[in-house]
């Protein structure tokens, strides 16, 4: 049975007050703009630099990060929502350091999962792993209800777009939700697929007029990932280019990508947990 907002599968403690997990949330407006393959490989360009990284797959309906790290999860989330299993249950130590929670795929009931749910999920990874430096959370594409509870317990959201029509409207939607929350200011865009630097700096700038013009408050850039047909080819051999290809241009590019986050992490008055 899915468990209900009376059912918490662990009671919600001030244990989070100690934990200087920091926990940042990868979204997108629409499927299909690349935002997992940005979660995998920016959750492992992080480890890359030192750090104890957690990946919550939280697109609950067809989570596929498990693919793109190439492991087997018999278990996933919907096993600790059922009652039947807890986080260190399900959760997978990678080969790359990195410690996932797989999602669910195919299992309908999740998709509407409530804020305390979500944030009881949070609360229980917290608690089982307080070695985390960072939780990063791939969250399903949308504005549902359920990937918004998600997006609650984020510190600072990354917002994953292209620069193609259906992507830029979708992208504007989630950030009008995230105005009328008051927390523009720990949003990030990150344009993907993009021809150059340039072009994505370009994209946000066109971004950030229509923000100022219609919400009266800016959004801000973290950086762009930048089109790769290698990245196209390892997503179908189940590889990353951060573990696989470590020395590719696209490789660098997430590289980069982690050191301007860790530079938010440290330099911003980020809240610590949820």
């Amino acid at each position: 049975m899915l468990l209900t907002d009376r059912d918490t599968f662990i009671p919600m403690s001030t244990s989070q007050s100690h934990n200087s997990t920091r926990i940042v949330g990868i979204a997108s407006g629409k499927g299909g703009v690349g935002k997992t393959t940005v979660a995998v490989n920016l959750a492992l360009a992080l480890c890359q630099q030192g750090l104890r990284v957690g990946l919550l797959d939280a697109d609950l309906g067809l989570a596929n990060s498990q693919i793109l790290l190439g492991v087997s999860a018999p278990l996933n989330v919907g096993d600790v929502f059922d009652g039947h299993k807890s986080v260190t249950d399900v959760a997978i130590e990678t080969p790359h350091g990195l410690l996932l929670i797989p999602g669910a795929s195919g299992n309908q009931s999740l998709a509407n999962i409530t804020s305390v749910q979500a944030t009881s999920l949070i609360d229980q990874i917290l608690q089982s792993y307080q070695d985390l430096d960072v939780l990063i959370i791939d969250s399903a594409a949308g504005l549902s209800s359920a990937n918004m509870s998600f997006l609650d317990t984020c510190a600072l959201r990354l917002l994953v777009m292209q620069d193609e029509p259906a992507s830029i409207a979708d992208a504007y939607g989630l950030i009008k939700l995230e105005s009328r929350k008051d927390r523009l200011g720990s949003l990030f865009l990150v344009p993907n697929r993009i021809g150059s630097e340039l072009l994505g700096k370009a994209l946000f700038d066109r971004m950030n007029i229509v923000c100022m013009k219609f919400l009266e408050e800016p959004v801000n850039y973290l950086g762009s990932i930048l089109q790769d047909e290698l990245l196209g080819r390892v997503t179908r051999k189940r590889e990353t280019v951060i573990a696989d290809h470590p020395g590719s241009s696209a490789a660098k590019n997430f590289t980069l990508l982690a050191d301007a986050l860790m530079a938010q992490l440290h330099c911003k008055d980020v809240p610590e947990v949820i």
